[in-house]
Protein backbone atom coordinates (compact mmCIF):
# COMPACT_ATOMS: atom_id res chain seq x y z
CA UNK A 1 0.00 0.00 0.00
CA UNK A 2 2.04 2.92 -1.25
CA UNK A 3 -0.64 5.40 -2.25
CA UNK A 4 -3.66 6.98 -0.65
CA UNK A 5 -5.92 5.15 -3.09
CA UNK A 6 -4.80 1.90 -1.43
CA UNK A 7 -5.97 3.06 2.00
CA UNK A 8 -9.44 2.15 3.27
CA UNK A 9 -9.92 5.25 5.43
CA UNK A 10 -12.67 7.83 5.18
CA UNK A 11 -12.42 11.14 3.42
CA UNK A 12 -13.64 14.49 4.66
CA UNK A 13 -16.78 15.47 2.74
CA UNK A 14 -15.88 19.17 2.57
CA UNK A 15 -12.35 19.01 1.25
CA UNK A 16 -12.04 15.49 -0.25
CA UNK A 17 -9.14 14.87 2.12
CA UNK A 18 -8.40 12.17 4.64
CA UNK A 19 -10.18 12.74 7.93
CA UNK A 20 -8.60 12.54 11.41
CA UNK A 21 -9.04 8.78 11.66
CA UNK A 22 -7.61 8.31 8.18
CA UNK A 23 -4.60 10.45 9.08
CA UNK A 24 -3.93 8.33 12.19
CA UNK A 25 -4.12 5.19 10.04
CA UNK A 26 -1.71 6.79 7.59
CA UNK A 27 0.74 7.66 10.39
CA UNK A 28 0.64 4.08 11.69
CA UNK A 29 1.32 2.69 8.21
CA UNK A 30 4.11 5.17 7.55
CA UNK A 31 5.67 4.37 10.93
CA UNK A 32 6.00 0.74 9.84
CA UNK A 33 7.53 1.82 6.52
CA UNK A 34 9.88 4.28 8.24
CA UNK A 35 11.13 1.50 10.54
CA UNK A 36 12.38 -0.26 7.38
CA UNK A 37 13.64 2.75 5.40
CA UNK A 38 14.79 5.22 8.06
CA UNK A 39 13.18 8.04 6.07
CA UNK A 40 12.98 11.43 7.74
CA UNK A 41 9.39 12.64 7.98
CA UNK A 42 7.80 15.86 9.23
CA UNK A 43 4.28 16.53 10.39
CA UNK A 44 2.65 19.93 10.11
CA UNK A 45 -0.61 20.81 11.87
CA UNK A 46 -2.52 23.92 10.77
CA UNK A 47 -5.58 25.60 12.26
CA UNK A 48 -7.45 28.28 10.31
CA UNK A 49 -7.44 31.35 12.55
CA UNK A 50 -10.74 32.84 13.67
CA UNK A 51 -13.12 30.61 11.72
CA UNK A 52 -15.88 31.01 14.32
CA UNK A 53 -15.65 34.80 14.08
CA UNK A 54 -15.60 34.61 10.27
CA UNK A 55 -18.72 32.42 10.30
CA UNK A 56 -20.46 34.82 12.71
CA UNK A 57 -19.56 37.92 10.74
CA UNK A 58 -19.71 36.69 7.13
CA UNK A 59 -21.81 33.51 7.34
CA UNK A 60 -21.10 29.79 7.27
CA UNK A 61 -20.81 29.74 3.46
CA UNK A 62 -17.86 32.12 3.74
CA UNK A 63 -16.24 29.87 6.35
CA UNK A 64 -16.69 26.88 4.06
CA UNK A 65 -15.22 28.85 1.16
CA UNK A 66 -12.16 29.74 3.25
CA UNK A 67 -11.68 26.14 4.36
CA UNK A 68 -11.67 25.11 0.70
CA UNK A 69 -9.21 27.92 -0.12
CA UNK A 70 -6.95 26.71 2.68
CA UNK A 71 -7.13 23.12 1.44
CA UNK A 72 -6.36 24.28 -2.11
CA UNK A 73 -3.34 26.32 -0.92
CA UNK A 74 -2.10 23.24 0.92
CA UNK A 75 -2.53 21.06 -2.16
CA UNK A 76 -0.74 23.60 -4.37
CA UNK A 77 2.30 23.81 -2.11
CA UNK A 78 2.73 20.17 -1.06
CA UNK A 79 4.51 17.67 -3.28
CA UNK A 80 2.63 14.74 -4.81
CA UNK A 81 4.34 12.37 -2.34
CA UNK A 82 3.16 14.33 0.71
CA UNK A 83 -0.12 13.46 2.44
CA UNK A 84 -2.84 15.86 3.56
CA UNK A 85 -5.84 15.49 5.88
CA UNK A 86 -8.58 17.60 7.40
CA UNK A 87 -8.33 16.59 11.03
CA UNK A 88 -10.85 18.95 12.64
CA UNK A 89 -13.52 21.52 11.79
CA UNK A 90 -10.87 24.15 11.01
CA UNK A 91 -7.72 22.03 11.20
CA UNK A 92 -5.50 20.31 8.67
CA UNK A 93 -2.45 18.05 9.01
CA UNK A 94 0.24 17.15 6.51
CA UNK A 95 2.81 14.38 6.43
CA UNK A 96 5.89 15.54 4.54
CA UNK A 97 8.08 12.72 3.23
CA UNK A 98 11.89 12.91 3.17
CA UNK A 99 11.63 16.20 5.05
CA UNK A 100 13.01 17.52 8.30
CA UNK A 101 11.79 20.53 10.29
CA UNK A 102 13.96 22.91 8.26
CA UNK A 103 12.48 21.69 4.97
CA UNK A 104 8.99 21.77 6.48
CA UNK A 105 9.54 25.38 7.58
CA UNK A 106 10.49 26.33 4.01
CA UNK A 107 7.28 24.63 2.82
CA UNK A 108 5.23 26.49 5.46
CA UNK A 109 6.50 29.80 4.08
CA UNK A 110 5.32 28.79 0.59
CA UNK A 111 1.96 27.68 2.01
CA UNK A 112 1.41 30.96 3.88
CA UNK A 113 2.28 32.93 0.72
CA UNK A 114 -0.14 30.83 -1.35
CA UNK A 115 -2.92 31.23 1.24
CA UNK A 116 -2.38 34.98 1.29
CA UNK A 117 -2.40 35.18 -2.53
CA UNK A 118 -5.55 33.05 -2.75
CA UNK A 119 -7.50 34.99 -0.12
CA UNK A 120 -6.00 38.51 -0.26
CA UNK A 121 -9.08 40.04 -1.92
CA UNK A 122 -11.56 38.10 0.20
CA UNK A 123 -13.88 40.16 2.46
CA UNK A 124 -12.66 38.15 5.49
CA UNK A 125 -8.96 38.85 4.76
CA UNK A 126 -6.41 38.51 6.12
CA UNK A 127 -6.79 34.74 6.33
CA UNK A 128 -4.08 33.05 8.38
CA UNK A 129 -3.31 29.71 9.98
CA UNK A 130 -1.59 28.82 13.21
CA UNK A 131 0.98 26.23 12.23
CA UNK A 132 3.12 23.74 14.16
CA UNK A 133 5.85 21.51 12.77
CA UNK A 134 7.87 18.59 14.16
CA UNK A 135 10.01 15.89 12.57
CA UNK A 136 11.11 12.33 13.27
CA UNK A 137 14.45 13.43 14.75
CA UNK A 138 12.48 14.83 17.73
CA UNK A 139 10.42 11.83 18.81
CA UNK A 140 10.56 8.05 18.51
CA UNK A 141 7.22 7.61 16.69
CA UNK A 142 5.21 9.50 14.11
CA UNK A 143 2.26 9.73 16.50
CA UNK A 144 4.51 11.52 18.99
CA UNK A 145 5.81 13.77 16.20
CA UNK A 146 2.20 14.67 15.37
CA UNK A 147 1.50 15.43 19.05
CA UNK A 148 4.53 17.76 19.16
CA UNK A 149 3.41 19.52 15.99
CA UNK A 150 -0.09 19.99 17.46
CA UNK A 151 1.33 21.39 20.70
CA UNK A 152 3.45 23.86 18.76
CA UNK A 153 0.40 24.94 16.77
CA UNK A 154 -1.51 25.41 20.04
CA UNK A 155 1.32 27.59 21.39
CA UNK A 156 1.07 29.79 18.29
CA UNK A 157 -2.70 30.04 18.82
CA UNK A 158 -2.26 30.99 22.48
CA UNK A 159 0.34 33.65 21.70
CA UNK A 160 -1.91 35.14 19.03
CA UNK A 161 -4.92 35.21 21.39
CA UNK A 162 -2.87 36.91 24.09
CA UNK A 163 -1.55 39.45 21.60
CA UNK A 164 -5.08 40.22 20.36
CA UNK A 165 -6.30 40.59 23.95
CA UNK A 166 -3.48 43.03 24.76
CA UNK A 167 -4.08 45.06 21.60
CA UNK A 168 -7.83 45.13 22.17
CA UNK A 169 -7.68 46.09 25.83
Amino acid sequence: MDSLSDLPEAEDWLSDLLDAEGFETLLAREELRRSRTGESLAVAVMDLDGLSAINARHGAATGTELLRSCAESLRLTLRAVDELARTGPDEFAALLHATDATGASAWSDRFEEALDATTREHPAAPVTCALGIADTSEAPTLMEVAVRARRRMEVVQTVRKLRRAREGG
